[in-house]
């Protein structure tokens, strides 16, 4: 990630880079457990059908939203098939190839940070308020039959 970047620009710069990998980011999908609401799914849809969120965190703030954003996404499509149907949907429209089965659910969910402009991503330098939030979201989806992984990502200076 080049630290001027946005997250934006890091997120369409993957699928460029790593095969297999499909740009979502921004593109919310209707429905769910609200059905006037939209939900942003993932930032990227990773090779093998992982929901990666990504973020970039000077303070717990925004990874609170991350965690958030993770569980309710997972949540919206393990109660709202249609969502699943949705999202499939979205994922052969900018997968380019790519495609996802009807009704999908997430078996894997990962967390990509990129904490202070590059600082190494350990559990000494997150903020402790987002190891607890952190925690709980991973408990709370693990019992849902989704792991969790939470990645750093390096910086380009």
């Amino acid at each position: 990630w080049d630290i001027t970047w946005a997250e934006r620009d890091y997120d369409e710069w993957v699928p460029l880079r790593r095969q297999g990998y499909v740009c979502l980011d921004r593109r919310g999908i209707r429905g769910g457990l609200h059905q006037g609401s939209v939900v942003e799914i993932c930032d990227l849809l990773a090779p093998g059908d992982e929901l990666v969120h990504v973020k970039r965190a000077h303070g717990s703030a925004p990874l609170s939203h991350l965690f958030s954003q993770g569980l309710v996404a997972a949540q919206a499509l393990l109660y709202s098939p249609d969502l699943g149907s949705r999202f499939a949907a979205a994922v052969r429209e900018h997968g380019k190839g790519r495609s996802v089965p009807e009704g999908f659910t997430p078996k894997k969910i990962v967390f990509a940070i990129l904490l202070k402009n590059g600082e190494e991503l350990t559990p000494k330098t997150l903020f402790p308020f987002s190891q607890v939030t952190l925690a709980h979201t991973a408990r709370t989806l693990e019992r849902q039959g989704i792991t969790v992984e939470v990645i750093g990502i390096n910086a380009i200076k």
